[in-house]
């Protein structure tokens, strides 16, 4: 045999070796040692157990030791410092070990489930041979091209760069979309017995979460709106003010000097200006209501802002807080 041949040969059986670790690796031969020896919190067993595994799922989750973290300890871990960005969990490729943010909110339902889910399948699709992955990216590809340019995960998925990009896009879909191609629901059938019930984990506390958000900001909009015409209003009354106190001031002078063409004229006039002064009156009522409607809304906002930025910080490790309005 010569020196090519031994080689070829050589670097054959090398390709050969990868392939059946890259297969034995996918059909969880590491997993079960690592799923084995793992021994969940009680709280991290129930989470395993609401999310509904299959076999395939269950130990893949287990074999990345998953652990609720503390903010500090958390940030840490998965190195989470971008105040912009709310970050719950993460998965470390190079340690297999999934992160999870212990979010201490009762509001936020399922945002636990929703969050292991997300990061399980970073670790599947981390595990998956090339010849899988290929198949998965190419039917990822085409769901996510049909999708509006002004869709969330659209809009979301513009963060991520080439690398990244079709792995964030398997643990998206795969727990904030339903009624997904046959192609992909086979995928994720193999992860989770209930792929629907996933995605309600996401829906549950997502949608806790932009209800606060939603008041807030519709509250704002009212605030706006109301000062505006406060604002409209005090100008008109300081406006009518001042015209009447000119006209009053003339009408004593007229009536201290007699200045006047008889007395019924003079009696009118005065009438006029009483019912003047008493519509005037009881516009500055009206306003001073609308004042203390704005008031009452301005504390209303603040109350809902303290509530939002309570949400913002159990979901967010590095959370920003919403201003309050002062008045």
């Amino acid at each position: 045999m010569g020196k090519t041949s031994r080689i070829r040969n050589i670097i054959s059986g090398i390709l050969i070796a990868l392939v059946v670790l890259e297969a034995f690796d996918f059909f969880g031969g590491y997993d079960f040692v690592k799923a084995a020896v793992y021994q969940p919190t009680s709280e991290m067993e129930t989470i395993i157990g609401n999310l509904g595994l299959t076999g395939r799922g269950e130990r893949t989750l287990k074999a990345t030791r998953p652990e609720l973290e503390t903010r500090e300890v958390f940030n840490e871990k998965c190195d989470s410092h971008n105040v912009e960005v709310y970050v719950l969990g993460c998965y470390q490729t190079g340690e297999d070990i999934i992160h999870l943010y212990d979010v201490d909110e009762g509001e936020l339902d399922g945002v636990k489930e929703s969050t292991a889910a997300h990061e399980l399948l970073h670790a599947v699709y981390h595990r998956l041979p090339f010849w899988a992955k290929n198949s998965l990216n190419e039917n990822l590809k085409k769901y996510y091209e049909s999708l509006d340019d002004e869709s969330e995960i659209k809009e979301s998925m513009k963060l991520y760069n080439d690398v990244d990009f079709y792995d964030e896009l398997h643990s998206r879909l795969g727990t904030e979309v339903k009624n997904l191609p046959i192609e992909l629901e086979k995928h994720y059938d193999g992860i989770f017995n209930d792929q629907d019930k996933i995605v309600e984990f996401f829906e549950k506390y997502s949608s806790t979460f932009k209800k606060y958000e939603q008041e807030t900001k519709e509250l704002g909009e009212k605030i706006e709106k109301l000062k505006t015409e406060i604002d409209v209003e005090e100008k008109r009354l300081e406006t009518l003010s001042d015209e009447l106190n000119t006209k009053i001031k003339d009408y004593n002078n007229r009536v201290d000097t007699k200045n006047y063409a008889s007395v019924d004229a003079i009696i009118k006039e005065g009438d006029n200006l009483r019912a003047a002064v008493n519509s005037a009156n009881a516009a500055y009522d009206s306003l001073n209501e609308k004042i203390k409607e704005y008031n009452n809304m301005i504390s209303e906002y603040n109350n809902s802002v303290i509530r939002t930025n309570q949400i913002y910080d159990s979901i967010n490790s590095n959370s920003n807080n919403l201003n309050m309005i002062t008045n």
